[in-house]
């Protein structure tokens, strides 16, 4: 897991932390930023089961739909500690380029980090869990 605790105010999430989502960490992460919009980053989804990983590439033909949310850089460390700890040892925590309706924004997001060649593709690049 990333420790760099560099006060960036924006994560980008595509799975169970979505706000459609009724997980616990989903909930936390409604408390403690604001829902900026849609967005989308180059990379490929894979269906993990109960929950997706994403494997960011800014040459793939493909996308990765997810949700941009700001934060309080106040709070940043202790917000981005608690998403290390839910996200665990299957994912980095890294910083990627996503598309908004309001242009470009450099955002904290989970990178899948495990082999996911053998894993099922989630071909619109959108999770629906």
């Amino acid at each position: 897991m990333s420790t760099s605790e560099t006060p960036l105010s924006h994560i980008f999430v595509y799975g169970t932390l979505l706000s459609a989502s009724k997980k616990p960490m989903a909930q936390y992460v409604r408390q403690h930023s604001q829902l900026v919009g849609p967005g989308f980053s180059p990379g490929r989804l894979y269906d993990l089961g109960t929950y997706p990983g994403a494997v960011f590439d800014p040459d793939a033909e493909t996308w990765v739909h997810g949700e941009v949310y700001s934060f309080r850089e106040t709070g940043a460390p202790a917000f981005l500690r608690t998403l290390d700890d839910y996200e665990g040892a299957e994912y980095d925590r890294i910083l990627v380029s996503v598309k908004t309706a309001n242009g470009t924004v450099d955002c904290w997001t989970y990178r899948f980090i495990q082999p996911a060649q053998s894993l099922p593709l989630i071909a619109s690049g959108r999770y629906f869990g």
